[in-house]
């Protein structure tokens, strides 16, 4: 009869794989083993096609699997991606900027250790909010307006100063809210007045026209 060998499969903690004793020449096939977070790439050493003739111990080698997180920031600051072997530690990156708005944390927690899959982590933003105030120089009162970046404004009612009309404000006011804070000065135009004098029938005087108040 043909001899008789065994072949012992450390699996370095994957799925047992029990040890095959088979005659010296027969060919060999056995599933690769698994081992979670972890690829298989073979034996050491290396497992032969047949049976040899000698009994042999073969020890799954393994490579630790790579995982992602990926930073979206709705097309800002871009972070790169951190590709890290299975459960290293992991370092948050820098919070991300973007104009007009605030940065409000992100959708999941970044974790301190790479997880055994890819993850996806978005920023959350809040858009940031601008007042307009209105110097009116003596006139009524015009109330601030504080909105969001970018909001569509509708002017205020023009305010009101006795002895004065209402031209504009300088500078302009903005047809969207801007991303600042600002104010607006009300600009004047004094009106003119005339006073007339009936002398019934006698000396004619002439009228006064003047600007309100001198």
């Amino acid at each position: 009869s043909q001899n008789e060998y065994t072949i012992t499969f450390d699996t370095d903690g994957g799925n047992v794989i029990n040890p095959i004793t088979w005659p010296y020449g027969q060919n060999i096939s056995v599933s690769d083993p698994v081992k979670e977070w972890y690829t298989f790439v073979g034996w050491s050493p290396e497992l032969p096609a047949t049976m040899p003739d000698l009994d042999l111990t073969v020890k799954a080698q393994w490579t630790l699997n790579q995982y992602k997180i990926t930073f979206d920031t709705n097309g800002w600051t871009s972070i790169d991606p951190i590709v890290q072997d299975y459960n290293t530690d992991v370092v948050a990156p820098a919070n991300p900027t973007r104009d007009w708005y605030t940065f409000n944390g992100w959708d999941k927690t970044i974790p301190t250790t790479m997880p055994a899959e890819n993850v996806t982590i978005k920023a959350n933003w809040t858009i940031n909010q601008y007042t307009i105030t209105f110097s009116v120089d003596g006139g009524s009162d015009v109330v601030p307006i504080t909105d969001e970046y970018g909001t569509h404004l509708t002017a205020p009612t023009n305010p009101t100063k006795e002895g004065y009309t209402f031209k504009w404000w300088s500078p302009a006011f903005p047809e969207t809210m801007p991303a600042e804070n600002l104010t607006l000065n009300a600009v004047w135009e004094i009106n003119t007045h005339t006073i007339t004098f009936n002398s019934n029938g006698w000396t004619a005087v002439n009228p006064i026209q003047q600007n309100y108040g001198t």
